[in-house]
C-alpha cells in the first residue's frame, strides 16, 4: 500500500481563529497515526501567489487521508475555517513508492 500525503498551501488571515482549528486538527492528526511533516515555519516562495503557511501530513494510504478529511474529530476544527480566516488548497498525492 502506498502512502499518501495532505499537502495544503494556506494564507492564513486571522491567526487568533486559525490557530483554534490547528488545536484541535493537529492532536486528532496525530491520533489517527498521521505524520505531521512540515507545519508552517520559513517559506520560501518560487513560483505563484504567495501563502504564508504550507503543511504536509503523512498517512498510510489515499484512503485514511482521504477518510480522516470527513471525519468527527477533523470536522471540530474545520468548522473555524472560512474565507475570512484563510484562504486554503488542499489536495491528497498518493507517494511514488
Amino acid at each position: 500500500m502506498k502512502k499518501a500525503y495532505w499537502v495544503g498551501i494556506v494564507n492564513v488571515k486571522n491567526q487568533d481563529e486559525y490557530k483554534k482549528y490547528a488545536d484541535i486538527a493537529g492532536p486528532a492528526l496525530i491520533a489517527a497515526g498521521a505524520k505531521i511533516l512540515s507545519r508552517g515555519g520559513k517559506i520560501k516562495n518560487l513560483e505563484g501567489t504567495e501563502m504564508n503557511r504550507i503543511v504536509v501530513i503523512e498517512f498510510q494510504s489515499m484512503e485514511r487521508a482521504e477518510s480522516f478529511y470527513q471525519s468527527d474529530e477533523y470536522r471540530k476544527g474545520l468548522k473555524y475555517i472560512n474565507s475570512e480566516v484563510a484562504d486554503r488548497f488542499l489536495n491528497i498525492s498518493e507517494a511514488v513508492d
